[in-house]
């Protein structure tokens, strides 16, 4: 708080711009003005509380005008200590402890003292005078507070005394002759004289101060280190403004009593003062105050040299005794010696030059009395202690006077210890090294090397901490140097962890990575070769592998709008360039491609003498086990032709192929070269394109399908389609390969691994074969036919070689081996037309009218309600029927032609419970939809088109799963080159197929029927069937009996079970077809089946004995299902018909119906009652 004090003035008449005062004239605050008033008691309580009111105020007041509250109690304290009654009164003690105190620190020392008037000033001194004249009348009693009082008032460096230091002195005026031996003080220089603080020495000497003060001395009664301190720091202040004569008279039988009771204290009082000077820094101040007032007095030499031994003694008895607060005020004392005698050439002040204390002296007593060894001895957990320990080293170092026994000291403080001792030594050591001589630090690293030997993991990770700090910031080199070959060495131990390695590793690159050396390129270099010669030998190969990698990432990728011809910025080096050069320098793909070669050479010897080993447990090098040692040498082996830019060349991928694929050891080999040379054919191919034709056909080709893997077809597929593209076989269009030319490189090992592979291998290559061939580019588009015709072919040729295979087979224990193994292969061939007659289905865009045989009859009955929200009135309604086996592109036409819709640009879209029905659904049957009978679907009629935007929250403008215009009929042109067209017209693929479910059933190979019969299910019903179905039921409806068509028992009482089942599969979907069950022709079909006697051939099935009497079980079940589908058209019909003779709706023009064991029925289609009876 800025003050501003007036006095000497009427309360009422200031000059302009200054502060208001008090009625008494007391020194105020701004904005202070209020009355003081107050009693005088014994001791003036009013006056003190006035005070204390007053120096307390945020903007305080200190009354210093003659008879204010400051004054009076200084006269009152006077006469209170004078006559000894002082310490009866509360008030007084608590006056010098508290508002006596506050008082003279504010006048003496606050900023604001400039900016008082010279009026001020003059009060303050009166005051000031005083206070001297108290503490003489109290100094025989050792006052604290008043000592304190007085080293404040004769301090020559407080704001009052500084700024009043060109006062001169009364007591001396200028030019008077007046002797020393007559004064106590006298001013030092007439330019500044500071007067009134000579006078204040004066006004002390004359009542009786100082020969007071060497009276107790002399007395030696009751003396302590802190009273010694306050009765001489005072005077150790103003050293400069007392005369010779004064010091001679009373300070130097002073400086005689001082030493020698500080030197007699023993060594529990003296740790006793030390735990007291971590406040007040006494025993430095009592030495100091002594040497001040010895320079004074002329040929003290000796005394003075005395002084500097004795202070030195103290500070080490002080280190050797004390307790951590009196060490760090010891370590306080030697760090004040050794920046005076550090500085000594700076210091101009002829009191504080030291002749004798020289910075030789002070090193070679540091030496001589151990001090290093003693400050290491503890509290090196403490940072602010090792921070001066290392000012002390600094000054051993500067003055060459550091030994290696200080070094191995130093190294041997953080052995073992605390790691808050190490990290603190550690630090000291890395902020150090920089000021070591080359001797030194080549002992510094010997000291790691020994402690790297029998350190534990932990101590090893903050060793290389400090190895790695000591080469930050070198710009020379010659630090990184040693580090980094220390490293190395550290590193290639053999009895330190991996993990330890690894880091010493990094802390390696990192150095060479974060260099401030100029030549920092040149030491990467350096390394890389040592690292390509460890390679080279054969030894520590995975380490020097990761640490030319991590060297070359340390330099940056080049852009990405490099060229190759273009020279680079100077000085800059791109990874592609360093990897280039060693490319170039070592041929470092074709060493490491050796070198794979031989350890995998090396590693097959071992296998065949123990046949048991597991490469998990393989261990070479005895760091890292077989599996990491194959993955790494490929890891850094992409590494370099990926970041490099370089090629695999033809020789090196034949030579890792063989040793890990073809000559594999162990099955982890061939899989890390599956997955190794999958990575290299990936989006941006790192193997050399001219030779990728070769390898494929030379390499993968001959590889044994059944040692493919997950991981081998991917890389059998990336080759595949990476050679054919190049070929110009396969074409890439939108991420889908499309094939122009059917004579495709290694399309028989597709096949080959089809027949021979794992499960899943064989389930991955037949994905292939579909994707491959069901997705044909503009050239063979046209030649759509003939490329089924030729797949199919193909496909049955497969199948009928492995038919004739297991037919001619004897049941001997190998031919069932053999059997298995055809059956296996018959399934997959099978697999793969399923799944290329599926996928073609799927890409069919249009409605199909030759349905599949699975779906071509009608399923169970469904009624839908179809509900269109209208706003403002009841939502219009439909009822849809349909059925399971129906699609829901045929809801939606269904819906449209109730609404009698004809607009081409109309659809509808159908919700279910608020979620849209996607029209991608459209092709999926109703039983593939969650959908159930009597639910309601919402809907609405959009437009769509280019000249109508459709709704914004209808869906998109056209489907892929139905036609574009709902009247459109279905492209039956298209639709007969479908493959499962294709075999639907082809008997002989029919009857093999049958041929070979009932293969699986005879051999009770339930895979073998289910695949042959699922083929079946997705083909339409064969043609042959279907008309022969026709003839028999339409020649024995028109002449009966005497028809030479086989009769209809024939076809369902025969000796192949799959032949009688696929018969009653076509049989209903003749009687019941998905499509319209009321067409004219499944009318004309319905009909002439029950007129050729088909309720007897359903009741036959029904109970006879020999109906599929020998089948397994599924097949058994299966056609009883179908059975009991026609049973139930079939009894209806023939109950409606009853019910209408009964009735008398037979007319009588003829009509007749015949018993029910068989004959003529002349009767209603069966229709009439079908299509309202739900068929399940």
């Amino acid at each position: 708080m800025t003050i501003a004090m007036i006095a000497n003035q009427d309360p009422q008449e200031g000059p302009p711009n200054t502060p208001p005062q008090g009625s008494d004239g007391e020194v105020l605050g701004e904005g202070e003005g209020e009355d003081l008033g107050g009693g005088e008691p014994d001791f003036p309580l009013a006056d003190l509380a006035r005070l204390d009111e007053m120096i307390h105020r945020q903007r305080w007041v200190v009354p210093v005008l003659p008879k204010c509250e400051l004054e009076l109690l200084l006269e009152a304290s006077i006469d209170l200590c004078t006559r000894g009654v002082d310490t009866r009164s509360e008030a007084c003690q608590r006056f010098f402890r508290e508002g006596l105190t506050i008082s003279f620190t504010k006048i003496l020392t606050d900023e604001a003292v400039n900016s008082w008037k010279f009026e001020i000033h003059r009060c303050i001194l009166k005051n000031c005078e005083k206070l001297i004249e108290l503490v003489v009348v109290k100094l025989h009693q050792d006052w604290f507070p008043l000592l304190d009082l007085l080293a404040m008032v004769l301090s020559p460096n407080s704001k009052f005394h500084t700024f009043n230091g060109t006062r001169p002195s009364e007591t001396v005026p200028q030019g008077s002759q007046i002797l020393d031996y007559e004064l106590f003080a006298r001013p030092p220089d007439p330019r500044n004289p500071r007067g009134w603080l000579v006078d204040l020495i004066n006004l002390f000497g004359k009542l009786g101060g100082f020969q007071i003060l060497l009276e107790r001395f002399q007395s030696g009664k009751n003396l302590s280190v802190p009273v010694i301190c306050a009765l001489l720091r005072p005077f150790g202040l103003c050293f400069e403004m007392l005369t010779v004569p004064t010091i001679e008279k009373y300070f130097m039988p002073i400086v005689e009593v001082v030493p020698a009771f500080l030197e007699n204290l023993t060594d529990e009082e003296l740790k006793k003062e030390a735990k007291n000077e971590a406040k007040n820094d006494a025993l430095s101040a009592i030495i100091k105050a002594i040497k001040c007032l010895v320079s004074r007095v002329p040929s003290q030499e000796e005394t003075a040299k005395n002084l500097e031994i004795f202070r030195l003694k103290m500070i080490l008895r002080l280190l050797q005794i004390s307790s951590f607060n009196g060490k760090m005020n010891a370590l306080n004392e030697v760090n004040k010696v050794i920046t005076n005698v550090s500085y000594y050439s700076h210091r101009h002040g002829p009191v504080e030059e030291e002749e004798w204390l020289t910075a030789e002296r002070m090193a070679e007593w540091i030496k001589e009395n151990r001090v290093l060894q003693i400050v290491l001895r503890d509290s090196l957990h403490q940072p602010q202690y090792v921070e001066k320990l290392e000012k002390i080293i600094r000054f051993i170092i500067k003055e060459k006077a550091l030994t290696l026994e200080d070094l191995d000291d130093v190294w041997a403080a953080q052995h073992g210890k605390h790691e808050a001792i190490v990290k603190n030594v550690h630090d000291l050591l890395a902020k150090l090294a920089w000021d070591f001589s080359p001797e030194q630090l080549d002992h510094l690293f010997g000291c790691f090397q020994t402690s790297w030997s029998q350190a534990s993991k932990k101590q090893r990770e903050k060793l290389l901490e400090l190895i790695r700090r000591l080469a930050e910031d070198d710009k020379d080199g010659v630090m990184a140097h040693k580090v980094l070959t220390l490293l190395w060495s550290l590193a290639h131990s053999d009895d330190v962890p991996t993990e330890i390695m690894d880091q010493a590793l990094n802390a390696h690159v990192k150095i060479l990575d974060y260099s401030c050396s100029q030549d920092r390129d040149i030491q990467k270099k350096h390394w890389l070769d040592r690292c390509v010669e460890e390679l080279k030998h054969d030894k520590w190969v995975l380490p020097a592998l990761k640490q030319i990698r991590e060297i070359c990432c340390s330099y940056s990728e080049a852009p990405p709008n490099f060229s190759q011809h273009q020279r680079p910025t100077p000085h800059v080096s791109y990874r592609h360039d360093i990897i280039s050069k060693l490319q170039n320098q070592h041929s470092l793909v074709v060493l490491v491609a050796d070198n794979l070669t031989t350890y995998m050479k090396n590693i097959r010897i071992a296998a065949k003498e123990n046949p048991d080993l597991n490469p998990a447990d393989i261990i070479p090098d005895r760091r890292y086990n077989h599996i990491y040692q194959v993955q790494e040498r490929l890891s850094f082996l992409r590494f370099l032709l990926k970041d490099g830019q370089l090629w695999l060349c033809a020789p090196q991928a034949k030579q890792i192929w063989n040793c890990l694929a073809e000559s594999a050891v162990f099955t982890v080999d061939r899989e890390s070269c599956f997955k190794w040379f999958s990575k290299l054919m990936g989006d941006e191919p790192d193997l050399d394109p001219e030779i990728n034709k070769d390898f494929f056909e030379n390499n993968i080709l001959l590889l044994d399908p059944s040692l493919l893997t997950e991981n081998g077809m991917k890389c059998f597929d990336r080759f595949f389609k990476a050679v054919n593209s190049k070929e110009g076989k396969l074409i890439l269009k939108r991420r889908v390969y499309l094939m122009d030319d059917d004579d495709l490189i290694g399309v028989d090992y597709v096949w080959r691994v089809v027949l021979c592979g794992t499960e899943d291998i064989a389930s991955r290559a037949i994905e292939l074969l579909r994707e491959t061939y069901t997705n044909l580019g503009p050239r063979l588009q046209a030649n759509q036919v003939i490329i089924h015709d030729d797949f199919l072919s193909s496909c049955m040729s497969r199948l009928k070689a492995m038919y004739d295979t297991v037919s001619v087979l004897d049941q001997d224990k190998d031919s069932i081996n053999r059997v298995r193994q055809e059956t296996t292969r018959m399934c997959r061939v099978l697999k793969v037309l399923y799944e290329y007659v599926s996928e073609c289905d799927g890409d069919f865009g249009d409605d199909r009218s030759i349905l599949p045989l699975g779906r071509a009859s009608r399923g169970k009955h469904l009624s839908l309600l179809v509900r269109f929200p209208v706003q403002g009135r009841q939502p219009d309604e439909i009822d849809v029927w349909t059925h399971t086996n129906d699609t829901m592109g045929s809801i939606r036409r269904q819906v449209l032609h109730r609404l009698k819709s004809t607009a081409p640009n109309v659809k509808v879209e159908l919700y279910l419970n608020t979620d849209p029905i996607d029209p991608v659904d459209d092709k999926k049957i109703i039983a593939h939809m969650p959908l159930r009978d009597k639910m309601v679907l919402t809907a609405k009629l959009v437009q769509v088109g280019s000249n109508m935007p459709s709704s914004p929250d209808s869906s998109s403008d056209s489907s892929t799963g139905s036609p574009q215009h709902p009247y459109e009929g279905p492209n039956v042109e298209a639709e007969n080159c479908l493959p499962g067209v294709i075999m639907s017209g082809q008997a002989k693929y029919t009857q093999f197929l049958l041929q070979l479910a009932d293969l699986g059933c005879t051999l009770q190979l339930s895979q073998l029927r289910d695949s042959a019969r699922a083929l079946l299910n997705i083909m339409p019903a064969d043609q042959y069937t279907v008309n022969n179905l026709r003839k028999i039921c339409l020649e024995h409806a028109k002449i009966g009996e005497q028809s030479m068509s086989p009769s209809l028992e024939s076809i369902v009482f025969s000796s192949s079970p799959s032949q009688v089942l696929y018969n009653l599969q076509v049989l209903y979907s003749l009687l019941m077809p998905a499509h319209n069950p009321m067409a004219e022709k499944a009318l004309e079909f319905q009909y002439n089946f029950m007129k050729s006697g088909g309720v007897k051939l359903i009741i036959d099935m029904l109970a006879k004995n020999n109906f599929l009497s020998s089948t397994d079980m599924p097949t058994k079940r299966s056609a009883f299902l179908v059975v009991l589908k026609l049973a139930k058209l079939a009894f209806v019909t023939v109950g409606y018909a009853i019910v209408n003779v009964i009735a008398g709706s037979v007319t009588s023009s003829g009509t007749t119906t015949s018993n029910v064991n068989g004959g003529t029925e002349d009767v209603s289609s069966p229709s009439t009652g079908s299509y309202y009876v739900p068929v399940a």
